[in-house]
């Protein structure tokens, strides 16, 4: 596969995870889903590590690190962020968790929260080939 096509394809798994994380009333079925969907969301990213990998692309590498470095940085600030204005009322509340809907979408359609934050900091990790090959 192209990597083109790999990072649209990224795009619009963003795009349905951010969209479709915004539902609250989910039964099993849509928390069952919805997990796969937050997962198969990391496909892409884990392909365009592997293209790079394998043909020894640092740009590729470095996009991936970069997008799973602000995804995480920016996650844990708005969590943070979000904890520090607790009393600072309800639309400050609403506004920095729709924020974070936008800046981590597969997180908020994972039924497990800490998984998609485990799984970019893997993509992370990952894109440093020299730190795991001997």
């Amino acid at each position: 596969m192209k990597k083109k096509f790999l990072y649209i394809v990224w795009l619009c798994l963003y795009i349905l995870c951010a969209g479709l994380g915004m539902i609250s009333e989910r039964n099993l079925l849509g928390h069952i889903i919805l997990t796969l969907l937050s997962l198969i969301f990391f496909i892409p990213g884990i392909l365009l590590l592997y293209k790079g990998i394998r043909e020894n692309d640092k740009k590729t590498l470095r996009t991936v690190r970069i997008v799973s470095l602000i995804s995480l940085v920016l996650t844990l600030s708005l969590i943070v962020l979000n904890i520090t204005l607790v009393f600072a009322g309800e639309a400050v509340g609403q506004t920095l968790n729709d924020l974070l809907i936008l800046v981590s979408a597969p997180m908020f359609c994972c039924y497990l929260r800490g998984l998609s934050p485990f799984l970019w900091a893997c993509l992370f990790i990952s894109s440093f080939p020299r730190v795991w090959k001997k």
